[in-house]
């Protein structure tokens, strides 16, 4: 059979043109992220494939794990880092390993490190204490508290429907006054007049059975242990199938829902800047369906 030189040629050039896009996706420097093997237990180590994928699909460019065990010394998680990849675009490094991040940016300066500090005060400088006073070699984000509080507020006020009820609020106390002022601000903005009561410690007391909403960020998680019937939004990045019934929404601000951001802002030189978490409105059956869709709106 003789074979069409012509249109061989047109085939050839046909099946390279669609495999170019891959070709070019594989060859472009990767997007390191490091965790540690606890954190990716409880936060599900198909959840973090999945976001991960996400992420590579949105970059157009390879998303790699750097997973290193609990009891690492800072050395080994450096080396674990530059063996995943010698020319990484950028490392993006929870704050937990500042001291890792050091040492890798020392023997590597070309590359960009991001350090993710996550929820801290206004005008705190973890990174300072972590990694010392220079902190402009370094990409610096923090998690949004404003923009995760407002969002949060406006949450309440849709959980609450038409009672004008009661939220108790248990947080950091180091969030406190930033936390309060945007949760208000979302109140005010909806004129919704609804009696919200602020905790810093989950020995305060209070009757849950006349809230109309908890909001939980890094203090009263003991709560979810009594399923007591009242619609939760929890700040954390846990595992969704680890909670119970009554938390409707959760506000993710780990490493894998930041990493577009992150990415970006480096791309951008944008060192110091703010990221929001992820919001993720779970399935539930006490719920309103219409009120559940609003809620998607706010994520």
């Amino acid at each position: 059979m003789k074979i069409n030189r012509f249109n061989l040629a047109v085939s050839l050039a046909a099946v390279f043109i669609a495999a170019l896009p891959f070709i070019i996706f594989l060859i472009r420097a990767p997007v390191l992220v490091v965790t540690d093997l606890s954190f990716a237990q409880l936060y599900g180590g198909a959840r973090i494939q999945k976001q991960a994928a996400g992420a590579s699909f949105s970059l157009f460019r390879p998303v790699k794990i750097v997973a290193v065990a609990d009891d690492a010394g800072d050395d080994i998680a450096q080396i674990a880092i530059s063996e995943t990849s010698s020319r990484p675009y950028c490392v993006i490094i929870p704050l937990r390993f500042a001291q890792a991040a050091r040492l890798y940016r020392e023997k590597n300066p070309l590359v960009p490190v991001v350090i993710l500090e996550g929820r801290f005060s206004e005008g705190s400088n973890p990174a300072e204490f972590a990694i010392g006073n220079n902190t402009d070699d370094y990409f610096l984000y923090k998690t949004d508290i404003n923009a995760d509080f407002y969002r949060a507020g406006m949450a309440a006020a849709l959980l609450d429907g038409d009672k004008n009820g009661k939220i108790a609020v248990f947080l950091d106390a180091g969030i406190q006054t930033q936390a309060r002022e945007a949760f208000f601000r979302a109140l005010n903005d909806l004129d919704k007049p609804m009696q919200s009561t602020f905790f810093t410690s989950y020995s305060q007391n209070y009757d849950i059975s006349e809230l109309s909403c908890l909001v939980l960020a890094g203090v009263g998680a003991e709560h979810l242990e009594k399923e007591a019937g009242v619609p939760v939004v929890f700040f954390s990045w846990i595992d969704p199938s680890f909670l119970p019934n009554d938390v409707v929404l959760l506000y993710n601000d780990s490493p894998w829902v930041q990493i577009k951001e992150a990415v970006r802002m480096v791309s951008a030189k944008m060192t110091k800047n703010q990221i929001p978490s992820k919001g993720e409105v779970l399935p539930s059956k006490n719920i309103d369906k219409r009120i559940l869709r609003k809620l998607k709106k706010l994520r």
